[in-house]
């Protein structure tokens, strides 16, 4: 009793591998879909945050920068200071009232003598725009902007940085950070004072809000030292003024996330349960002193509702399988315990049961006498065209004879082979199976039939090249990288010392000259793109046999096979030429060939030694360094 319950048990458990195998490998990459695409989400509703945010910022700044000069050199403001009558004055008062009221970003509009004397001003706060009398102005000249402003020359514009607002000596409560925007104001050419304009840069940092999943999410502005300039939590802000929150910085707080803003090699950075993306945007404001980091804090939870929803739905999916596939097999287990007919037909209906989604039955001569509609669809052969023909028709032409004789033993011996294997529709394309064939043999042992059975995995096959060749590819010059160029060298070496008397290699490796005082004069865009014209043209020029790789800043690898050092010199000449009239001679490189023994590391040394000979030698020239010469040396 025990053995027939085990018996039904181990049945019923085999049916549903078989039958959910295939959605098994569906929700898999479902599953894989939706975390793919909640990082997406969440990288790309950011990068739109990030945009948005800067964009609000550099018009706003941009444009009220481009104002200042007109209201500096307005008549109405030249007839107050050279005439200061009542009239004048309050026509340039009415005028400012009217500009902070019509703006809303301006908390200060003043007009300093060359001595720093407050001589105009007006003060807008709470919506209200007032103007500030004569007893209260101030003398301004020691405060730092000042200096700032006796610098400046006629018809400049300048700033001084995000600064908080101070009265009397004294920082102003509750905190009011402000851009000061200054230019001169002149009458006959000469310098006769200074016009400011106070950014109110919280009227400013509320445009900058953005809705993000089902929140509302704001940038921080950090400096150069990490101490937050603007941000959601003004307790935490102003650090780099006030001494008693000097210790609230990011680079202190958060380190890990503090060196990944300063490196600026990704605009992103995840610590496990938040995102951050930043952008260092002072060299597009010019008003900003830089550098000053625009950073968005996004909790992954701002986006759960979707992303829930989504594997919500996978569940249900996950569980309706289930209990459909529980179902169908319980039935069949049923049905097969009460099956007792010992017959052909019978056990060919179990293998098809037990077999994959596609089939394909032979008789004892491996002829075609069915299929079903499932090797119709993915193969896209009907029975009429495959019927009396031999499996060996769908052959990709990958694999010699020594792999079907092996394959075939196995049938014989064990009644059953299963793996994977490559191959071609009906349309000539490829198609990647996990293949399953067994025998049907009759009372006497004797093979009836061959049952074949396959899943396609192409799909999944051809993500994991996409993946596999990713991870080989260097993304900035578009050739291999480092790791794919130390396998192919290991390999060509294997070769090498395979075949000592008929194989000749070499190995080269090229550098650009100069590179650092490219970078510096030019700038890293520019260095980028020498690096992409360099590896374009050492790939374009090589021949098809040929292997080219960057394996380092500015340097590149290249495997000869089948070439001798007196050809591959030739070559790499050819190849320094080509990048030279490809840079129009701004940019040459230089060049270091070896030939390829069996030790890879003492390839890479001897190549390594005649590009610094050729360095040496005054760079834009190709030297030869053969592994015998390291043996004298030694």
């Amino acid at each position: 009793m025990n053995t027939s319950i085990k018996k039904l048990v181990s049945q019923f458990l085999c049916t549903i591998f078989a039958l959910g195998l295939v959605p098994a490998l569906y929700i898999n990459s479902e599953f894989d879909r939706i975390d793919a695409q909640h990082t997406l989400n969440i990288k790309q509703s950011s990068q739109n945050q990030i945009e948005y945010s800067f964009h609000e910022l550099s018009v706003i700044v941009e444009q009220i920068s481009n104002s200042v000069p007109s209201i500096a050199n307005s008549q109405t403001l030249l007839r107050a200071i050279e005439e200061p009558s009542t009239i004048h004055k309050e026509a340039l008062q009415d005028l400012w009232v009217m500009l902070a009221r019509g703006q809303k970003y301006y908390s200060q509009l003043r007009y300093l003598d060359i001595q720093g004397n407050e001589v105009f001003r007006v003060n807008y706060k709470d919506n209200q725009a007032t103007v500030v009398a004569d007893k209260e102005l101030q003398n301004k000249s020691a405060r730092s902007y000042f200096d700032t402003l006796q610098k400046l020359e006629i018809g400049q514009v300048s700033s001084n940085g995000i600064d908080l607002e101070v009265e009397y000596g004294e920082i102003v409560h509750p905190l009011i950070p402000a851009l000061r925007i200054m230019t001169p104001v002149t009458s006959k050419d000469l310098i006769i004072g200074y016009f400011i304009a106070n950014l109110n840069m919280l009227e400013i940092y509320d445009r900058l809000h953005y809705q993000i999943g089902t929140s509302s999410a704001v940038p921080i502005l950090l400096n150069k030292t990490g101490h937050v300039i603007m941000g959601p939590d003004p307790e935490e802000s102003f650090g780099h003024v006030l001494e008693s929150r000097v210790e609230i910085t990011y680079a202190k707080r958060y380190p890990e996330l503090w060196e990944a803003i300063k490196d600026n090699t990704s605009s992103s950075y995840f610590d496990g349960e938040n995102w951050y993306f930043h952008s260092d945007i002072s060299p597009k404001i010019d008003q900003f002193e830089g550098p000053i980091y625009m950073v968005l804090h996004v909790k992954n939870h701002q986006f759960n509702n979707q992303y829930q929803q989504e594997r919500h739905a996978i569940i249900v999916q996950i569980i309706t399988l289930t209990i459909l596939i529980s179902m169908i097999s319980a039935g069949f287990v049923l049905w097969n315990r009460n099956h007792k007919k010992n017959s052909i037909d019978s056990q060919l209906a179990k293998a098809a049961m037990n077999g994959m989604s596609a089939l394909v039955i032979t008789d004892r001569n491996n002829r075609i006498i069915k299929v079903n509609q499932e090797f119709t669809r993915v193969s896209g052969y009907s029975l009429e065209d495959v019927k009396g023909h031999q499996p060996s028709m769908f052959a990709s032409g990958r694999y010699n004879q020594e792999f079907y004789i092996k394959m075939w033993s196995i049938i014989t011996k064990t009644g059953v082979w299963e793996g994977e294997v490559v191959n071609r529709r009906k349309d000539g394309s490829l198609i990647t199976e996990i293949l399953r064939i067994q025998t049907i043999k009759d009372s006497k042992d004797v093979i009836q039939f061959y049952v074949a059975s396959f899943v396609d995995i192409s799909k999944h096959k051809e993500l994991e090249n996409k993946l596999r060749n990713l991870s080989e590819k260097d993304s900035l010059a578009g050739c291999w990288n480092r790791r794919k160029f130390d396998l192919e060298l290991r390999d060509e070496c294997s070769r090498v010392n395979r075949y000592p008397t008929r194989e000749q290699s070499c190995l080269a490796i090229l550098d650009i000259d100069y590179f650092k005082r490219i970078n510096d004069r030019f700038g890293h865009d520019y260095g980028d793109r020498v690096i992409q014209t360099v590896a374009k043209v050492l790939q374009r020029e090589c021949r098809e046999t040929d292997f080219v790789a960057r394996i380092g800043g500015e340097e590149f690898g290249v495997i000869l096979p089948h070439t001798s050092t007196e050809e591959a010199e030739y070559v790499l000449n050819r190849l320094r030429v080509a990048v030279s009239l490809d840079l129009d001679n701004v940019v040459t490189v230089s060049g270091g060939i070896t030939n390829i023994t069996s030790d890879p590391a003492l390839n890479y040394k001897c190549a390594d030694l005649a590009l610094y000979e050729a360095k040496a030698a005054g760079r834009n020239q190709v030297c030869l360094f053969l592994d015998k010469e390291m043996s004298e040396i030694a």
